[in-house]
């Protein structure tokens, strides 16, 4: 056994040659090992795991607990983050028939954010590792293997990270340019998991998407990890196949509905759990690991104009007005926070702008101003919009209570 070396012959010409070298039998096999690892193919199409065949995985608690161990051992990572790591994995094996292929973004360290990729590629469905993101990088991959991309890329672009939130929902379409080929409309849904570096600015943007944190612990440092065996990485890809068979017509079906969260996770937390088949217990544990995300996500909301004056129209919808200004929008937002101790104050301008960028466009409705005419087609409109910003049900109970609008959109 040896690796090829590359030589030059007395008359300078470049030969190929191998060396030979003898070994203990008890240390043969894993050189030999070595050394193949050393002649790795460069073509990751050809070198991604695939499954090999069948093999029984039990239970879907079992399996679940096998890979989340795997990944916790390659990653040092916390139960909880190694738990939302497997929920994600699972659900790669049936992005095809979910209707949203939530994402995911790893942010911290590089060397721990690289060790998180590597743990996800023995696990994941047709894994490819992508180093550096760009649109023409997006037209080179071979979308007709249904890929899970994992990329490495901790200077992603506005524009880059706009296109990859799109595409975990299917129909929004970009232009592809396949050599040669002319430019085509194409929609790049599908499972991506992507290292945006140690803090980006730009996280915030990567929506129905799922965060990871791969910094270690305050004092201590990443530790060196050794290899997954090549063995246990066939035997799990060929136990998630058989997972994959037996429960793809019913997870096809699926359409849960994880109650308590904000919309974006409500969508996430859904289409993750759906890929969770006969395992109840475990489904309601992984709601409750994503429900910390979902509040820290409507805290934060709860501070943006958008969601104040949101919050305020329906606020005033609820008061059995016939029409509303933005006036009175305006005066409600400085209200409360007035009544949180915040001494910025916005005024009506501002509201209507960002309500017209909610989705609600105002019009004059008197001689004092811009606002709402509410009839019923308008209330409607309000509560919809109000809902997908998380309002719904924050407002005061006794104010929404019997309102069969907010009861529909919960």
């Amino acid at each position: 056994m040896g690796i090829p070396e590359w030589v030059r012959t007395t008359r300078g010409k470049l030969k190929s040659i191998q060396f030979s070298y003898s070994l203990p039998s008890d240390e043969a096999s894993f050189v030999e090992r070595k050394f193949a690892q050393a002649e790795y193919k460069r073509d990751p199409w050809e070198s991604m795991p695939l499954p090999t065949g069948y093999a029984a995985y039990r239970t879907t608690e079992e399996l679940f607990a096998r890979i989340k161990l795997a990944i916790a051992e390659q990653t040092h990572l916390s139960d909880k983050d190694s738990a939302l790591l497997t929920l994600w994995v699972f659900s790669t094996w049936f992005h095809d028939v979910l209707s949203i292929a939530p994402g995911l973004v790893v942010t911290g360290p590089a060397h721990d954010g690289d060790a998180v990729l590597h743990a996800l590629y023995a696990f994941c469905y047709h894994p490819v590792l992508v180093a550096e993101m760009t649109g023409a990088a997006l037209s080179e991959i071979k979308w007709d293997k249904k890929p899970t991309l994992l990329i490495f890329e901790p200077n992603l672009s506005k524009r880059l990270a706009a296109l990859l939130c799109s595409s975990t929902r299917r129909g929004y379409l970009a232009l592809r340019t396949v050599p040669g080929a002319s430019r085509s409309a194409f929609d790049y849904y599908g499972p991506k998991a992507i290292y945006a570096g140690e803090d980006p600015p730009i996280r915030a943007m990567l929506k129905h998407s799922v965060h990871i944190n791969a910094s270690p612990a305050p004092g201590v440092y990443s530790q060196h990890v050794v290899p997954m065996p090549e063995e246990m990485t066939q035997k799990l890809q060929n136990q998630l196949l058989r997972y994959r068979s037996e429960h793809l017509p019913e997870v096809s079906k699926l359409e849960l509905h994880a109650a308590g969260l904000s919309p974006d996770f409500n969508a996430i937390a859904s289409a993750l759990c759906e890929c969770i088949v006969h395992a109840p217990g475990l489904q309601n544990e992984l709601v409750s690991l994503l429900t910390p995300y979902s509040e820290q996500q409507i805290a934060e909301r709860l501070d943006d104009l958008g969601t104040l004056s949101v919050g305020a129209a329906l606020t005033l919808c609820h008061q059995g007005k016939g029409k509303i200004l933005i006036n009175e929008i305006a005066a409600e937002v400085n209200r409360v926070l007035r009544d949180r101790g915040e001494r910025i104050q916005y005024r009506p301008e501002n509201v209507g702008h960002r309500l017209k960028k909610a989705g609600l466009l105002s019009r004059r409705v008197s001689a004092a101003g811009n606002g709402f005419v509410l009839d019923h087609a308008t209330q409607v409109r309000i509560h919809e919009v109000a809902a997908t910003y998380g309002c719904v049900g924050l407002t005061d109970d006794k104010e929404n209570l019997h309102c069969p609008l907010c009861q529909q959109n919960k």
